[in-house]
């Protein structure tokens, strides 16, 4: 096969892949808006990521990123995908938050769903002074 002839197939490949990859994460949105209309999201990310050379030709990595407005919606989107939702503590430049996050594959599309909760005063210092003791009680 002549070298223009597989530069055009990786590529045609690689385009049909992407193609498809945005098709299904927006057939998988659609799906997900209609069974749980009640679910909130604030901000949708959806991208598709296509590889392909001369030996393999990969299908897409479809991807639906949903931000949440706070962790009641994160747990409710996780039951919905039929997930557990982790959830961790952060300090962000003086500001201490709770964050959680789920991941599924829906119908070959990744759906991850990000929410979080801003701690109140109270419960950032009691969360900073935690993560100062040393395991005897003490401060570290």
């Amino acid at each position: 096969m002549p070298a223009n002839e597989i530069r055009t197939d990786v590529l045609l490949t690689a385009i049909t892949h992407l193609e498809s990859g945005a098709f299904r994460a927006g057939q998988v949105a659609r799906h997900l808006l209609e069974q749980h209309p009640d679910l909130t999201v604030r901000r949708a990310t959806c991208s598709t990521y296509s590889y392909a050379d001369i030996w393999d030709a990969q299908p897409s990595v479809p991807r639906l990123d949903l931000r949440v407005v706070g962790l009641d919606d994160a747990r409710a989107w996780a039951a919905a995908l039929d997930t557990a939702l982790t959830v961790d503590v952060r300090d962000d430049s003086g500001s201490a938050y709770e964050h959680g996050e789920c991941t599924a594959t829906v119908d070959g599309v990744t759906v991850r769903v990000t929410g979080s909760r801003t701690l109140p005063d109270d419960e950032a210092t009691a969360w900073r002074a935690q993560q100062t003791a040393t395991p005897d009680g003490g401060d570290a």
